[in-house]
């Protein structure tokens, strides 16, 4: 009987694990009283990216072009900084702002020079926004980040410098 429970607990877990997107394997969908018990929740697969962020990425961007899920993946490791320090919002600010300065770069600048069109929804926003802080303990965290950048002022780079704040291979995409 013990063996038959393992096997099925194996059979389950690699179930779970088998569902891909484009080529990458999703982690599996956590619990989500396990995942929202926790201000980081669970990332299985430590890419820095949330289990059930990752999975909205894939799911949501995966008939857009690529570069939807490499700029949301980005923000995604970024917005985990603001989670993990919001105190330090000054010091993370740039690490924070580069996806939507690299976004731009592609939805605009990118775009008005070639026959690609990369971006025809915005990635970044308050949509993704609900996703990530999806919880009180969350959302207060991003508040609390927002209130030490409080009084400052910031400069946007110009959207033709914006593809130099992706952290990702922008080379494949031009």
């Amino acid at each position: 009987m013990k063996k038959f429970g393992f096997t099925l607990l194996l059979l389950l877990t690699s179930n779970i694990y088998s569902e891909t997107i484009n080529g990458h394997t999703l982690p599996p969908e956590p619990d989500p009283k396990i995942n929202n018990s926790t201000l980081l929740g669970i990332d299985s697969n430590n890419n820095g990216v949330r289990d059930d962020v990752e999975r909205w990425i894939y799911k949501t961007y995966k008939d857009k072009h690529p570069i939807h899920i490499d700029i949301a993946m980005q923000a995604g490791r970024a917005y985990k900084k603001v989670l993990e320090t919001p105190k330090r919002a000054k010091e993370i600010h740039n690490i924070v702002s580069a996806p939507v300065y690299c976004e731009g770069y592609f939805r605009v600048f990118a775009d008005m020079f070639g026959d690609t069109k990369y971006i025809q929804q915005k990635i970044l926003g308050t949509s993704f926004d609900n996703i990530y802080f999806n919880i009180s303990e969350r959302n207060n965290a991003y508040l609390q980040y927002q209130q030490h950048l409080s009084g400052d002022i910031y400069l946007v780079p110009r959207p033709s410098k914006g593809k130099n704040f992706c952290d990702f291979n922008t080379s494949k995409y031009e």
